[in-house]
C-alpha cells in the first residue's frame, strides 16, 4: 500500500475503491501531485464518469486529456488492450516533447467487464501497461469498482499491480502518521500521541465526525498514546454515543487496553475495544 502523493514514475498501481467518497478523495489526491510534480493527467472516462476525477477542472488547459473509454473498445464494444497502449504510449511521448516529467493516467475500467473474456482482455492490458511504465516516462492508478466486479476478477486484477494505492495521510509528522480509512470507516494511527501530537489527533477525529454508522480506529502501529490522547479517544466515544454509533478501537497493544481496562475507559458510553495486537 502506498500513499497516492507518493507516487513516482514507474509507478503502476491499484484502486479498489467502495464508494464514490474514497474514489474522490484519493483523486483529489492524485490531481494535486500532478501540479505539484509538473505532470501531464491522462485520464480514462468510463461509463457516466463524464466529469473525469475530482479537481479535474482545475487543472490549466492543455495539461489535461481525457479519453472516453467508448473511444477505445472494439466494434463489439471489447476492449483492445494493444490500442489502447498505443493510445497510453502516443499520450506518454507528446507529454515528453511537451516538457512535463511524467504522464500521469488514471480510469475506471470496470464498464469494460462484462465477463471472463474481458477480464482476460484487462489483464493483458495491466500486463503491457506494467511493461511499458519500466521506462519511468508514466504511472498510473487503475480504477475498479468493488461493487461492479465480482471478487475472483478483482483478486486477479490486483495482482497484476505492483501495490495499491490510498489517499495521502491527514496528519504525516516525524512522530505521528494518521490516514483516512474506508472499509471500515475510520482512521488509522501510526507513531506516538504526546502532547505535540494532540492537536493533530483532534483534527483528524473532526474529520470523521460526521461519518454515518460506526467508526474504527485502527491502532496496532500506535507506539506511545499519553492520557491526554486517550481523553480524547474517549471524548469522541462519547460524541459518537450520542448518535448512537460506536468507536471500536482495534489493534490496541496489551499496555494500552490494560490502562482503558484500569482507569475503567472500557465502559465509557460509544467505545467498543476490538481484536487487540496480539503483543507489546
Amino acid at each position: 500500500m502506498v500513499h497516492v502523493g507518493d507516487l513516482r514514475p514507474g509507478d503502476h498501481a491499484c484502486l479498489l475503491f467502495g464508494s464514490d467518497e474514497e474514489r474522490a478523495l484519493i483523486l483529489r489526491d492524485f490531481v494535486r501531485g500532478a501540479l505539484d510534480a509538473e505532470d501531464k493527467i491522462l485520464y480514462l472516462s468510463g461509463t457516466g464518469d463524464t466529469a473525469g476525477p475530482p479537481g479535474l477542472t482545475e487543472v490549466p488547459a492543455g495539461r489535461v486529456e481525457v479519453v472516453r473509454l467508448g473511444e477505445i473498445l472494439s466494434g463489439r464494444g471489447r476492449l483492445e488492450p494493444a490500442a489502447l497502449l498505443r493510445r497510453l504510449r502516443s499520450a506518454a511521448e507528446r507529454s515528453r516533447r511537451e516538457g512535463y516529467r511524467a504522464l500521469r493516467v488514471a480510469g475506471d475500467l470496470c464498464a469494460a467487464v462484462h465477463d471472463e473474456r474481458d477480464v482476460r482482455r484487462l489483464l493483458r492490458y495491466e500486463a503491457l501497461l506494467a511493461e511499458e511504465f519500466r521506462t519511468g516516462q508514466a504511472l498510473a492508478v487503475c480504477q475498479y469498482d468493488i461493487r461492479r466486479c465480482e471478487p475472483a476478477a478483482l483478486a486477479a486484477l490486483a495482482s497484476a499491480h505492483a501495490g495499491s494505492v490510498e489517499a495521502d495521510p491527514l496528519v504525516r509528522t516525524p512522530e505521528l502518521v494518521v490516514a483516512r480509512t474506508h472499509r471500515p470507516q475510520g482512521l488509522r494511527l501510526e507513531g506516538l500521541v504526546d502532547e505535540g501530537a494532540r492537536r493533530c489527533l483532534r483534527d483528524a477525529l473532526r474529520s470523521v465526525a460526521a461519518v454515518r454508522g460506526d467508526v474504527s480506529l485502527e491502532m496496532s502501529r500506535v507506539e506511545f498514546l499519553d492520557l491526554g490522547g486517550l481523553r480524547l479517544l474517549m471524548t469522541f466515544a462519547r460524541a459518537r454515543a450520542a448518535r448512537h454509533c460506536t468507536v471500536e478501537l482495534t489493534g490496541l497493544r496489551p499496555h494500552l487496553r490494560q490502562v482503558i481496562t484500569l482507569v475503567g475507559w472500557d465502559r465509557t458510553p460509544g467505545l467498543r475495544l476490538g481484536a487487540g495486537h496480539g503483543r507489546d
